[in-house]
């Protein structure tokens, strides 16, 4: 099984990536939600990702092919 299989199965978008343990939670992450996918974290910033008991999740921020050049 590769990553974007596991991703799948648990609901989370491939544009995301779990937080390491000891980045910071922020506005614009998201929780794993059983059953629902990911939902958008609502509380205060500062925490590290290690002190939640459910996967903090954050988008990859990126490149869109569109604006990618070729050479």
């Amino acid at each position: 099984m590769n990553k974007s299989e596991a991703l799948a199965e648990t609901g989370v978008p491939v544009r995301h990536r779990r937080l390491r343990w000891n980045e910071r939670v922020s506005a614009g992450d998201f929780f794993a939600d059983e059953g629902r996918g990911i939902e958008p974290w609502k509380g205060p910033n500062g925490f590290r990702a290690d002190s939640f008991v459910r996967p903090v999740y954050r988008q990859i921020k990126g490149r869109s092919i569109a604006t990618a050049t070729t050479k």
